[in-house]
Order: C-alpha cells, then sequence, then structure tokens
C-alpha cells in the first residue's frame, strides 16, 4: 500500500514504508521518535532501522478526521508557516458546571474532540482543537502561579485569584496517528481542570504513575477559541481548500445566475403590472339591493332571481374577461348569492356562486396571570371568475340569493374587459422581489466575509 504525503513547507528527515501495511510514512520532525501509520493505526518506532511496531490502535476507519484537515497540510497561523503533525482522538468524561435561576452544580458529561499538533517554522508547537462545537487554539505556557484544584476552586494560573473550575474529569487517547516524540497507545489517560479568565480558558492536565495516585507531569495550557473562517483562511493554500473554493465557485456561479433571473423575474412582473393599469375596461357595473327577511336561509329554501340584467355585448374572444361578484352586508351576518351567465338563445353558459360574510367582534383573554380584551374581524365579500370568450355574442346576467336578515345588504356585478391580472402581477412582483433581495443580501454578505478571509491569508 502507498498514499501521496500532502506537499507540506519542510523538507522530510525520514521516509519508510509501515512495517505493518506497507503505507508510505514522511517525517518532517527530528525530533519524532514514534509514528502513528494513518493507514492501519499501528504505532511504529521512528527511530531504528527495524521501525518494529510497538502497538497497534483502532483501525483509522473508525476515528476519522471531523473535517478537512489532513496529516501533511501547510497553514499560516499568526503569520508562520505550520505544518500538521499528528492528531489524537480523546474521549473526557467529566464534570460541567452549571448555573440556572438560582441553582447551581455539576453534570456528567462525555465529550470527543481531535488534538491536531502543528509545528511553526521556527520549530514551535500549538495545539489545534477541534471537535463538534468549532475549533480553538491550545498553546503550552509556564504560568506564575502553578498549581492543581482543591475541591471545585483553583488559583489563577496569571493573578493567584480564586477560580472556579467549570470542567473536571478524565481525557483517555481513543486514537493517534502521526507523528509524536513520546510513545501514545490507546487508553493512555490524563487528569484535567479548567476555568475561563478574560475570554480565555486555562487547563491544568497531569498524569500518575501507574497504578499509583502520585502525579507523573503536570502541564498547564491556555486556550482560545478561533472561529472556522479563520481555520479556513490559514489552510487556503492546500489542494483540498482549492478544491473546495472551485466548488463554492461553482455553486455561487448557480446562485448568481438565478439570482439575475429572479430580478428579471420581477421586473417582468413589474412591466405586466404597469401595462395591466392602462389596459383594463369596466364594461358593465350594476348594484343590487337584496330584499330583507324575518326567516333566516335554511337548506331547503331555494334562492330567488334578484333581477336579470340588461343585454351586454361582448366582442373581443382574444381579451381575457372577469366577472366579479361583490356583496356589502353589515357585521355579523352572511348572504348567499349567486350568478349565472346566460346566451342569446337563454341558454345557462357559465355560474359562480358567493357565500359571503362579515363577522368582528371582542373577546375576553387571560393568560400567564394577564387579562385583557382584543378585537377580531373577519369577512369574505367577494368572488371572481376570468376567462374568455368562445365567440362573440351579447349575454345577460341572472343574479340570485337566498333570503338574508341582514339589513341594506347589496349585490354588485361588475364585468372588466381586457387586463384584469393585476392581482397576480402584484403577488409575482413581491414575491420574486423578496427572493432577489434575500438572495442579494446572502451573496454580499458571503462576499463581506470572503474578503475579510483573503485580507487574513
Amino acid at each position: 500500500m502507498s498514499s501521496i504525503q500532502p506537499q507540506g513547507y519542510f523538507q522530510s528527515v525520514r521516509q519508510f514504508r509501515c512495517t505493518n501495511c506497507a503505507g508510505e510514512i514522511t517525517l518532517i520532525n527530528k525530533r519524532t521518535n514514534y509514528v502513528g501509520c494513518q493507514y492501519c493505526g499501528a504505532v511504529l518506532d521512528a527511530t531504528s532501522e527495524a521501525h518494529q511496531v510497538i502497538t497497534k490502535l483502532h483501525a483509522p476507519s473508525k476515528f476519522p478526521p471531523k473535517s478537512f484537515i489532513r496529516l501533511g497540510m501547510k497553514a499560516v497561523f499568526h503569520g508562520k508557516k505550520h505544518q500538521v503533525l499528528g492528531r489524537t482522538r480523546w474521549q473526557s468524561d467529566y464534570k460541567e458546571y452549571w448555573s440556572e435561576e438560582g441553582e447551581t452544580g455539576y453534570s456528567d458529561e462525555r465529550w470527543e474532540y481531535d488534538e491536531w499538533v502543528l509545528m511553526s517554522e521556527d520549530r514551535t508547537y500549538f495545539y489545534l482543537i477541534e471537535d463538534a462545537d468549532g475549533y480553538a487554539i491550545s498553546t503550552s505556557f509556564l504560568p506564575q502561579h502553578p498549581n492543581l484544584p482543591t475541591g471545585t476552586n483553583i488559583l489563577n494560573f496569571r493573578t493567584a485569584r480564586k477560580e472556579r473550575v467549570i470542567e473536571y474529569g478524565d481525557s483517555k487517547v481513543l486514537y493517534f496517528e502521526g507523528e509524536s516524540t513520546y510513545q501514545i497507545k490507546a487508553g493512555d489517560q490524563v487528569k484535567f481542570a479548567e476555568y475561563t479568565s478574560s475570554g480565555k480558558s486555562y487547563i491544568a492536565e497531569w498524569r500518575l504513575l501507574a497504578n499509583s495516585k502520585e502525579i507523573k507531569e503536570i502541564e498547564f495550557f491556555e486556550e482560545t477559541s478561533i472561529p472556522e473562517w479563520e481555520v479556513l483562511a490559514a489552510f487556503e493554500d492546500n489542494a483540498v481548500i482549492q478544491e473546495a473554493k472551485q466548488k463554492i465557485g461553482q455553486i455561487n456561479k448557480r446562485k448568481r445566475f438565478w439570482r439575475i433571473t429572479y430580478w428579471l423575474t420581477a421586473l417582468a412582473f413589474a412591466i405586466l403590472l404597469i401595462h395591466s393599469f392602462t389596459q383594463g375596461r369596466e364594461i358593465y357595473s350594476q348594484q343590487f339591493t337584496v330584499p330583507q327577511t324575518n326567516k333566516p336561509a335554511t337548506e331547503d329554501d331555494d334562492p330567488k332571481v334578484l333581477a336579470t340584467t340588461q343585454p351586454i355585448p361582448m366582442q373581443a374572444i382574444k381579451k381575457i374577461y372577469q366577472l366579479e361578484l361583490s356583496a356589502t352586508i353589515p357585521d355579523n351576518t352572511d348572504l348567499w348569492t349567486g350568478l349565472e351567465i346566460l346566451n342569446e338563445q337563454g341558454q345557462v353558459i357559465n355560474v359562480m356562486e358567493g357565500d359571503f360574510f362579515r363577522a368582528s367582534g371582542d373577546e375576553a383573554w387571560q393568560e400567564d396571570g394577564e387579562s385583557g380584551v382584543e378585537h377580531w374581524e373577519e369577512a369574505e365579500l367577494s368572488k371572481s371568475l376570468l376567462y374568455r370568450l368562445d365567440q362573440p355574442g351579447t349575454y345577460t346576467a341572472r343574479i340570485l340569493a337566498l333570503p338574508t336578515t341582514a339589513p341594506d345588504a347589496t349585490v354588485k356585478l361588475t364585468l372588466v374587459e381586457g387586463s384584469v391580472l393585476s392581482r397576480y402581477y402584484t403577488i409575482g412582483l413581491i414575491i420574486f422581489t423578496l427572493i432577489a433581495l434575500v438572495n442579494s443580501v446572502s451573496a454580499s454578505m458571503a462576499k463581506q466575509v470572503n474578503q475579510h478571509i483573503r485580507s487574513l491569508s
């Protein structure tokens, strides 16, 4: 088995094949004593000629990287060139401090994260922590006041002020790949305690001697969160990022096409809307009074003919006609009306009905100890029908209605010849303008972020 190693900033100091799987391994750190094979999970002695297998970890397929970062990748952090040397997958079982509505305590938690070690051009190191919440940069430092927690308190490493421990527990190694100066085995365990100060996390880690409570070694770390776009900017000069940028460019090109399409569609609706205002022509309008009755309508009642219109000549067979039936009624009443269109032979060729109502009132409400009164209104008072003429002619309309108790109820018939689609043009204009605006704003924000990333690269 072999693999092409990523092209980095540093010349390799050793190259050999894994004695377990024959995968190609390249080392760039002169002080590397052990190497975890990224192909089979074996840990090898990097210093001997035989490169014997020291131990075997879990299969790499069980612990793939959480994102695009890979061994050997190059990056620029804080103006310095770095290269990825190794990755350790940790699992932490710990107590986490919580506070809610005056109560506090510690909850049991479990968390997994990757710890990438990066070496700079001047041979210094830092860790890039990656988990489900994002990224953080962790650096080792010598505290002015080194100490370990006593109970759930710890002294600030810089000021000696008492701090609350927000997390404490154990972390163990699940998997390791890449270069290391010391041997890493699955199950290796450290204890840790963490507090926060001035927006940063401070962590003490200590190892115990085997089968003992005696401390073997202690390390102190300062950890700062870093946004994902800064990480992407740091790794920008890598093939995987370039490929991703090309894909993003293609996606942005498609988005730009659809953004232009949305604007052009909105413009088309605007033109159609303006045109509709100059084209529609009302050719008939008449209002009819509905007789009032003391007896509400029932299902057994038959509609009564209110009136039959005078003959209406309609000659334009290529134009759209709109028939609108509307009602005027008082609050909290309803009215059923109907319309029949008759041709010159008195045959019914089209029908329409409208079940109109107007409702309003005040309602009392009470919620979460508060109460009040709100007013509501609801109504449906018009119905329209669009059609084209099959043939020119003279037509009449017959207006029907069920008995109503509503006083002063009227029904109005309106006939418009020509472009009567203004309401649909208005809806289309609003919808596509909003879509175009949302796409334009999101594109502008993405552009600003990309410009910021390029300025940092």
